[in-house]
């Protein structure tokens, strides 16, 4: 939409043309999870889905014997945090007894769910950390009720995560820090006080990349990436990094459709009739709105706006059936193919900058794939180990 109304000017015609001639719900569904075999011929388009597939690999996380469970273990705990803690907590549990640290530090832990598993489970010292008073009440009335260690139980710390503030003070020499979905800044926050505290090791999952676009510094933090031409991604990039990978169904890609192509309408509509050239941010709408007439979606997205319609729901709605407009929105809907596939190459970079700054500061470092993607999307972890220790 940026380029409008030229907004594909920069798409190889034949790879939009070879993606909207694949037209049923399982092969668009596969294109979705960039599962191309067999359904793209041209060797232009093929090679690029094989060299995103292989800028995307990354090792498996090392695993260890399970976590031992018992009935409390899971006690309102989501499936998808079960998983998440399931592979996390053997791993930080190895580190936590190979490198000799005397505490676990759950940066942005909320309620305390992983640092109550871990200090129940294993008896480890765990200090969870947030800045979220509310969700600390709560999670310290949780532990209460279900804690199985009681002589060192989960310490709960008030306090903002930031570099140059109070949290540098507890990044000391005997504590590994674990962030599990550690959003924007707060995950480089976390990187840059804990490579400052020397601390002996650290894990860490970033996610919310979207919010680092206000904060350049907190991009291209190794020497390497300054050094080497940095790659500085916008808001549209960062957001991109952000897309979720997991699993679709039938149910969740009929309404991904839908919402594409009203949204994709609505700039249209905004351009063309209204004068609004740059790219506004509607928000969520219910999903029922998508179930209703463009018309409906068109005024309420005015509404939100603060835009006094000129048309009637009947101009609305045969605005949105025009030739033009459709096909408009088909190819815009094949590019956002293409594009969407390289989100996961931008995370992959903020990522590896991220090893990288470690490794500059004496760390050796290991970005590997902990989750199964399909249940958690944010599945990539840094582990870091001092060197020289």
């Amino acid at each position: 939409m940026l380029s409008y109304p030229a907004p594909l000017s920069e798409y190889p015609e034949a790879w939009l043309q070879e993606l909207l001639r694949i037209q049923t719900k399982a092969d668009l569904i596969r294109l979705e999870m960039k599962d191309v075999e067999g359904l793209i011929s041209g060797p232009g388009l093929r090679e690029f889905y094989r060299s995103i597939d292989e800028l995307c690999s990354l090792p498996p996380a090392p695993t260890y014997p399970p976590m031992p469970e018992d009935a409390w273990t899971w006690l309102y705990i989501i499936p998808k945090k079960q998983h998440e803690i399931r592979r996390l907590a053997p791993h930080v549990h190895h580190l936590y007894h190979s490198l000799s640290v005397g505490r676990v530090v759950d940066v942005g832990g909320g309620i305390g769910l992983f640092a109550q598993t871990i200090n129940n489970n294993y008896q480890l010292a765990v200090t969870s950390v947030d800045m979220n008073t509310e969700l600390q009440s709560t999670g310290r009335l949780r532990h209460e009720k279900n804690a199985r260690n009681p002589q060192n139980p989960v310490r709960y710390l008030h306090l903002k995560v930031e570099s140059g503030g109070d949290f540098e003070k507890i990044m000391e020499e005997n504590v590994l820090p674990v962030g599990l979905h550690t959003c924007g800044p707060l995950a480089v926050d976390i990187i840059r006080s804990a490579a400052k505290g020397r601390v002996p090791g650290l894990v860490n999952f970033g996610c919310c990349y979207q919010t680092l676009d206000a904060r350049p510094d907190f991009q291209n933090l190794s020497s390497f990436a300054q050094d080497h031409g940095p790659l500085w991604l916008n808001q549209f990039a960062l957001t991109l990094s952000c897309r979720a990978h997991r699993k679709m169904d039938e149910k969740s890609f009929d309404l991904k459709l839908k919402v594409k192509h009203y949204r994709y309408a609505i700039h249209l509509l905004l351009t063309d009739h209204y004068r609004r050239t740059n790219v506004l941010s509607l928000g969520n709408s219910h999903p029922s709105l998508y179930d209703r007439p463009f018309s409906a979606y068109a005024l309420e997205q005015l509404r939100r706006l603060s835009i006094q319609s000129r048309h009637t729901e009947l101009e609305l709605d045969e605005f949105f059936a025009q030739e033009q407009v459709q096909t408009t929105v088909q190819r815009m809907i094949a590019a956002g193919l293409i594009r969407n596939a390289l989100g996961r190459v931008l995370e992959i970079y903020l990522l590896l900058d991220r090893a990288i700054f470690l490794e500059e500061h004496g760390y050796d470092a290991s970005v590997t794939e902990f989750f199964d993607e399909r249940i958690s999307p944010r599945n990539i972890g840094i582990t870091a180990l001092r060197r020289n220790r």
